[in-house]
């Protein structure tokens, strides 16, 4: 190969390496302006053509082709150039070929080891074409890195589970990582890495005395399938699923498509764990307490719930209540006439009930409740703020309860807390009151007026009650 550069009319010839030659082929010379036998003048563009001899230094070149921007070059230039002809024939590159063509096997393909690359370089080979397809390979895929989701399932073998793991395939040198997903609970020391990043091969090793008897192949993208196997060192793993950056590099890199990641499942039928029922409530301490004596031999203190207990610290609901019959208590007449408040505690969900003293009652008023969680009947679930409410009834160590009103502060906080207070919700109320009295606007407001006998504007239980009733329309309460 020729090479002559215009801008400064240097050549350099080079001859390209051909495998088994024995000859250090690469650069037969440098880069320079050869001087013709007469040492006056230089070679230039004149002196080379298609079919033309040269002589550099005592050695004749006869040049039978050349490319096709020389050609374009030396055409637009004034210049005839003949056709390009054909180098003439080896015999050993008839022999190879005819080795290629036949049944006979094919010859083994070029080394690519330390020893080859070291020769390759003492003959002057530059350094980066050496092992250039893997520095590209670098620099386009560095950081991208596939990862597959797998199980191995070794039950089979004596103490053997079925363990999950993760696969790491680096794009950048095909090189491959299992890092182990570690269970709670599942009675093994955590180790993370199940397999140091490097080529995995993908048939078993027959190695002797003297070390491996045969070459082997690695694993590739191509292999890592979802529901196929892959064989890590005797080891079979099954892959079940890929992040989302490996499916969409399949799609986008390989031409797979969404079928190719069938949503496979790993899950299996397991037994339950049998559960023993839980004592009832023995009366010592709160229920949370007597909890902790079923699950753990030394009970630990609840731990209380921090924020809450922050940011209601003060927060206090008060809502008057009386009592009320039930299927298990018939009340007295004192019973009737007794007044109750009721104070519930959002820091820790708790309630108390007082009785405010009433002379002549025979009652002695103070406190009715101690401070303390109470739950609903038959259930283990305490009452929650949201289950109190303007004509609530609450069970409290079977006696009936029913909240008659609440202070200006409880009816405030509802109203700014309409997501855990629906009642409290002034549109929620609107829309369900239009919905009840729908067509009945003219009678309702005739019935109000009527009964609205002070001018003041303002109704009493009694006097709503009464004025609803005038026009079938009681359901609004």
């Amino acid at each position: 190969m020729i090479y002559f550069y215009l801008e400064d009319e240097s050549i350099h010839v080079a001859e390209p390496k051909q495998q088994n030659s024995g000859i250090p082929q690469g650069v037969f010379l440098k880069r320079h302006r050869i001087p013709k036998d007469d040492g006056a003048s230089y070679f230039t563009i004149n002196d080379l053509n298609v079919s033309t001899c040269v002589t550099f230094y005592g050695r004749t070149f006869f040049v039978v082709s050349c490319d096709p921007f020389t050609r374009k070059f030396l055409s637009q230039s004034g210049f005839e150039v003949p056709e390009d002809m054909s180098m003439p024939d080896e015999p050993i590159e008839s022999h190879r070929a005819s080795l290629k063509r036949g049944t006979q096997p094919y010859p083994p393909a070029p080394r690519e080891d330390d020893l080859t690359r070291f020769v390759e370089a003492r003959l002057g080979k530059a350094s980066n074409a050496l092992n250039a397809d893997k520095l590209k390979k670098f620099l386009e895929n560095d950081r991208k890195v596939l990862r597959f989701f797998c199980v191995w399932d070794d039950r089979e073998a004596l103490y053997g589970d079925r363990r999950p793991y993760v696969i790491h395939y680096y794009l950048s040198n095909d090189t491959m990582e299992v890092l182990e997903v570690n269970e709670p609970n599942s009675g093994r020391d955590p180790f993370p890495v199940f397999l140091r990043r490097g080529p995995l091969p993908n048939q078993k090793l027959e190695v002797d005395a003297l070390g491996p008897t045969k070459t082997y192949s690695c694993y590739t993208f191509h292999d890592l399938r979802v529901g196929g196997h892959i064989k890590v060192y005797n080891r079979n793993f099954l892959i079940h699923d890929a992040d989302n950056f490996t499916k969409a590099w399949y799609i986008t890199q390989q031409g797979y498509s969404e079928t190719d990641f069938p949503p496979l499942s790993i899950e299996e039928d397991k037994m339950p764990i049998p559960q023993m029922a839980l004592p009832p409530y023995n009366g010592f301490g709160g229920h949370a307490d007597s909890l902790q004596n079923c699950i753990a031999l030394i009970p630990k203190p609840v731990k209380p719930d921090f924020n809450k207990q922050m940011n209601y610290a003060h927060t206090i609901l008060r809502f008057t209540c009386k009592m009320v019959e039930d299927d298990s208590h018939v009340l007295t007449m004192a019973d009737m006439d007794r007044k109750f408040i009721l104070s519930y505690f959002l820091a820790n969900d708790t309630l108390s009930i007082f009785e405010p003293p009433s002379r002549n009652s025979g009652v002695v008023g103070g406190k009715f409740l101690e401070r303390m969680e109470i739950l609903k009947p038959a259930s283990a679930e305490k009452y929650d703020a949201t289950d109190l409410f303007v004509g609530a009834t609450l069970t409290v160590h079977t006696r009936s309860f029913q909240l008659m009103e609440a202070d200006g502060y409880t009816y405030n906080f509802m109203e700014q807390h309409p997501a855990s207070f629906p009642r409290s919700d002034f549109d929620t109320v609107m829309q369900r009151v239009k919905a009840l009295g729908g067509g009945k606007e003219d009678s309702l407001r005739t019935s109000f007026i009527e009964m609205d006998v002070d001018g003041s504007g303002y109704l009493n239980e009694a006097e709503l009650e009464a004025a609803l009733a005038k026009v079938g329309a009681l359901q609004l309460l």
